[in-house]
């Protein structure tokens, strides 16, 4: 099979694959910058089409409407723009939107080294967010591809390299595929994450902003083998809007239920998403995890949905002392698209959902007696139980063994310790959690894991009149 097949097919496989798990993706929008790409006949023959999701983006209203922005209002000029169209990865709904609203692809940035080429291109950012495709290639890469172990050749392209962002915290994936286009070896790395707002603000408030793009060889203990400095003109600076809820407008949700209080604080915009900070207050020490089909709704009955692979939290809950927040409760901020950003804030914009999931750590300790009976059913929390099939004690150390049926639901510690192996069985039904602890008849046994509620809540909070 050619590698033009091969690729075409694996492609179509993927998307199809991710659009059936994360169905909120447009595919109008995929189809528009597939064809504009063929219409420009780029030399290169495919484009990696990588959907990403798991990021969790954000929710905002702001006071003014932002027009589609010019090169020069935007701080670029001439040789400074970048690409007009995507060409190496299909964006997601909120870097589309920002796109066709004139939002900058942040111009091409290259350096040879040690034998390595190393291009960025396909490059958006915000504050909050940022996409690119990395392009690795060279003489080296070529001494790599004719490695005949493919084990030890998969091992240095795909197990050796990560991208980091200059000490950013990212939330996301950075898929990696190794493709041979037009003759010339390329690992692909195209990194779509959520990025530490805070930390980008000091990268923004230099005198010229630049975003260090660091190319790290875990097998070298993390060493920073090239560096290439990502130019953040001034449309990436400025870019934010702020908006609070309408004074008219009560934005909180009170209820009899775990969940007592939910409250919109405000909303921050950024091109490629929006940002909600929400205040919550639940009952015995829950916090939340989930908001179930959780969106944003203008009074047309357009959708702002949040960004949400459905399985995962899909908010984060904002650590820290704040002075501002109500006593009992705790912020959460929530990642929403496409962005108001370049629209006026419409009216009757609220808040939908229509169940919670909540959770809360819990911890018992009991006493482990290496003598008694075994099996025993050991109950944890409310609903879960630790099963227990059988301990003991050889070459100075304590085995715990356990069913293999989500053996990390529950932690466990013994004296104090955590486990030092973690051993699966021939027959994969069992694992054996191993403690390098001395040999007594009786241990402390800590429990401790995550227990989990969920219930339909109606929730409706309204933002502007």
């Amino acid at each position: 099979m050619s590698d033009d097949r091969m690729w075409r097919e694996w492609s179509q496989s993927a998307k199809q694959s991710v659009r059936e798990k994360y169905p909120f993706h447009l595919e109008k929008f995929e189809q528009e910058v597939l064809t504009k790409i063929q219409c420009e006949k780029r030399r290169r023959r495919w484009q990696v089409t990588s959907w990403v999701a798991g990021v969790a983006v954000a929710a905002t209203f702001f006071f003014q409407i932002v027009q589609p922005f010019e090169g020069s209002s935007w701080g670029l000029t001439g040789a400074e723009r970048g690409q007009k169209v995507f060409e190496w990865i299909t964006p997601d709904e909120g870097f589309m939107h920002a796109l066709k609203n004139g939002y900058p692809i942040l111009p091409e940035v290259k350096l040879e080294k040690d034998g390595f080429v190393y291009q960025i291109r396909d490059a958006m950012v915000d504050h909050r967010r940022i996409t690119f495709t990395l392009l690795i290639s060279g003489e080296k890469m070529e001494e790599i591809a004719r490695i005949p172990d493919e084990s030890k050749r998969s091992e240095m392209l795909y197990g050796s390299l990560r991208v980091d962002l200059g000490g950013l915290i990212e939330t996301g994936r950075a898929p990696k595929e190794f493709q041979l286009i037009d003759g010339v070896h390329y690992l692909i790395i195209t990194p779509n994450y959520r990025i530490d707002e805070k930390k980008m603000r000091e990268f923004m408030n230099q005198t010229k902003p630049v975003l260090p793009v660091q190319i790290v060889d875990m097998r070298k203990d993390d060493a920073v083998v090239a560096e290439l400095l990502l130019p953040l003109p001034k449309s990436v600076t400025v870019a934010e809007k702020v908006i609070q809820p309408d004074a008219e407008v009560d934005a909180v949700l009170e209820t009899d239920s775990l969940l007592t209080r939910l409250k919109v604080n405000q909303i921050i915009a950024s091109p490629t998403v929006m940002e909600a900070e929400l205040e919550a207050a639940l009952q015995d020490g829950f916090e939340l995890y989930r908001l179930e089909n959780v969106k944003l709704v203008d009074g047309n009955g357009k959708e702002y949905p949040a960004m949400d692979d459905r399985i995962n939290e899909n908010l984060e809950r904002v650590r820290g002392g704040d002075a501002t927040r109500v006593q009992g409760s705790d912020k959460y901020t929530m990642q929403f698209f496409p962005s108001l950003f370049f629209e006026d804030i419409p009216e009757k914009l609220e808040l939908r959902f229509d169940e919670v999931s909540a959770n809360k750590t819990i911890r018992e300790n009991i006493v482990l007696d290496r003598n008694a009976k075994y099996p025993q059913s050991i109950p944890f929390g409310n609903k879960k139980k630790l099963n227990i099939e059988k301990v003991y004690y050889d070459k100075g150390k304590l085995f715990i063994v356990i069913p293999n049926k989500g053996p990390e639901e529950i932690n466990l510690r013994v004296d104090g310790q955590y486990y030092k192996d973690f051993i699966v069985a021939e027959n994969l039904e069992t694992v054996s959690l191993t403690y390098k602890v001395p040999k007594q008849d009786t241990y402390q046994l800590e429990m401790s894991g995550l227990v989990f509620e969920r219930f339909p809540l109606k929730g409706v909070i309204p933002i502007t009149k």
